[in-house]
C-alpha cells in the first residue's frame, strides 16, 4: 500500500473512532435528559445524526479499495455501515426522548430507571469498541460480546415487566408506545456495537 493511502486509511480509522466515542457522549446526554427531563443536553446533536450517516456512506468504499491492497483493512469495511445504523437508531432514540419531555409523558418511576440503566451500559460498551478501532483487542471484543447479550437479555426482561405495569394501569398507552421504541433502539445500537467489537476483535 502507497504512504499517502497508508496515511488517508489512517485518518479514516481515526474518524470511526471519534465518531464511536461521540456516540458513547450523546448517550450519555440522554441519560441528563432523562434524569433531569430536559432536552438541552440533545440539541447540539440533532443535526449530527444526519451528517454522520452521510459521511460513513462512502467510507465503506474507500476502506473496501484499501482492503485490496493490505489484508488486515477487510475487516474495517462494515464498520461504517454499522455505525451508520448505530446512528440511525440514534436519532430515533433522542426523537423519543425529547418526545416525552417535549410532551410532558410520564414514565414509571420504573420505567426511568430501566432506561437510564440501559443507557449507561451502551455507554459501557461503545467506549472500549471505540478503542478496538485504533487498536484491535481481543479481550475488549469479548467483554463487548458479553455485555450486548446481558443488554438484550435486560431489555427483553423489562419489555415484560412493562407490559404488566401496562396491564395494571400503573404505565399509560402513550407512555408504552415511547418506552417500547425505546427499548427496540437501544437493542438495536447494542447489536450493531457488538459486531463492530466482534469482526475486529478477531
Amino acid at each position: 500500500m502507497k504512504l499517502a493511502t497508508k496515511i488517508n486509511i489512517k485518518s479514516k480509522l481515526a474518524f470511526l473512532h471519534d465518531i464511536t466515542h461521540e456516540t458513547a457522549e450523546l448517550i450519555a446526554a440522554m441519560q441528563t435528559a432523562i434524569t433531569y427531563n430536559t432536552s438541552k443536553p440533545l440539541q447540539e446533536y440533532r443535526t449530527k445524526a444526519e451528517a454522520v450517516q452521510k459521511e460513513t456512506g462512502p467510507l465503506s468504499a474507500i476502506i473496501k479499495e484499501a482492503a485490496s491492497d493490505e489484508e488486515g483493512i477487510r475487516p474495517y469495511v462494515v464498520v461504517p455501515e454499522h455505525l451508520g445504523n448505530i446512528w440511525k437508531n440514534l436519532d430515533k432514540l433522542s426523537g423519543l426522548i425529547d418526545k416525552k419531555i417535549r410532551e410532558k409523558v410520564l414514565f414509571s418511576d420504573k420505567a426511568v430507571n430501566e432506561s437510564i440503566y440501559l443507557l449507561q451500559r451502551l455507554v459501557e460498551i461503545l467506549r472500549p469498541t471505540a478503542d478496538i478501532i485504533l487498536a484491535r483487542n481481543t479481550f475488549l471484543s469479548k467483554y463487548v460480546l458479553e455485555s450486548q447479550a446481558n443488554i438484550e437479555r435486560m431489555a427483553d426482561e423489562y419489555a415484560t415487566l412493562h407490559e404488566n405495569r401496562l396491564i395494571t394501569g400503573e404505565c399509560l398507552p402513550v407512555a408504552s408506545s415511547i418506552y417500547v421504541g425505546m427499548l427496540g433502539a437501544i437493542k438495536s445500537i447494542a447489536w450493531h456495537t457488538k459486531e463492530i467489537a466482534v469482526i475486529l476483535g478477531k
